[in-house]
């Protein structure tokens, strides 16, 4: 214990003498014991060349967040290089080591740390190339073009017992067309779950929803949506848009879509229409049973 502290003791005295930025980094690994990037796609070549053949179905917007992820991790990979510069300046090997022993208390777990940031900024400089190319050459998103004919949301999430469901059809001959909606909390034993009804619904909703669609440009879009960082427990989603001339067709889980905003606003304007819909249909089945009991 005497010998634990005595060597601590000593490594805070060197760390003393260092600039304000690289103590804070020794101080840091020296605590949590290990370094490495936060960001998936920079974790290992494999996570990196996954990443590198699905960025084609990736939004716009999707792909500006990685990158500025991976410029955060691109800042810190350089403040553990630029430690090891100050303190090892150009020495390797045995005197390198003897350097890093005065201010780390595990040099083979400061030399992995090192090793894992110049990993890092290799993957860093080939990613954010990749990324950068990509935004300037896109070509950008068009709404697609005629009337709207189908649109299907789903979300689920395992971990919660929980599914929303969502499916909204233009008949195929004259106008209007029908709305479902149901919903399941499997792990609320104080919800009763509704059997879900299906409600006729005029032209108009089409309109509308087709209206909120390209206002808030939610025709611009990735095919596919993963979060950026390890997250367990969250939720899948998916959602289609059919019209008469193409499709808007995304999903994924735990991030996304782009325009999350304007979906959430269909998803409550729809869920407004059934509950009128569905509210009226019980009032009337109400008043009917009421007529039916009186004598």
């Amino acid at each position: 214990m005497i010998r634990i502290m005595t060597l601590m003791a000593l490594l805070m005295a060197n760390i003393a003498g260092l600039s304000a930025q690289t103590k804070e980094v020794v101080d840091e690994l020296n605590k949590r014991g290990f370094w490495r990037p936060y960001v998936m796609c920079l974790e290992d070549d494999s996570r990196m060349e996954g990443y590198l053949h699905s960025m084609a179905d990736y939004g716009r917007q999707q792909l500006a967040n990685t990158r500025e992820m991976i410029e955060e991790e691109h800042q810190r990979a350089q403040a553990l290089l630029q430690a090891r510069m100050d303190i090892c300046g150009k020495k390797k090997g045995k005197k390198a080591d003897a350097l890093l022993a005065k201010y780390f208390t595990d040099i083979d777990m400061a030399k992995r740390a090192f090793d894992n940031a110049e990993q890092t900024e290799r993957r860093y400089k080939i990613l954010s190339g990749a990324i950068d190319d990509v935004l300037a050459h896109r070509a950008p998103s068009v709404m697609p073009e005629g009337r709207l004919l189908v649109f299907s949301y789903t979300e689920s999430n395992g971990f919660a017992g929980y599914r929303f469901e969502l499916n909204l059809n233009h008949n195929k001959e004259g106008d209007g067309g029908t709305l479902k909606l149901e919903e399941r909390r499997m792990l609320r034993p104080d919800y009763v779950e509704k059997e879900p009804v299906t409600v006729a619904v005029d032209d108009s909703v089409f309109v509308r929803v087709r209206d909120i669609v390209e206002k808030g440009e939610l025709y611009d879009v990735g095919r596919r949506y993963m979060p950026d960082v390890d997250i367990m427990d969250a939720s899948n989603w998916s959602m289609y848009f059919k019209f008469e001339k193409g499709v808007i067709d995304s999903d994924g889980y735990a991030s996304g879509p782009d325009h999350r905003d304007t979906l959430g606003e269909v998803l409550r304007y729809l869920d407004g229409v059934y509950k009128e819909l569905t509210k009226s249909d019980a009032d009337t089945d109400e008043n009917e049973e009421k007529g039916a009991a009186e004598p």
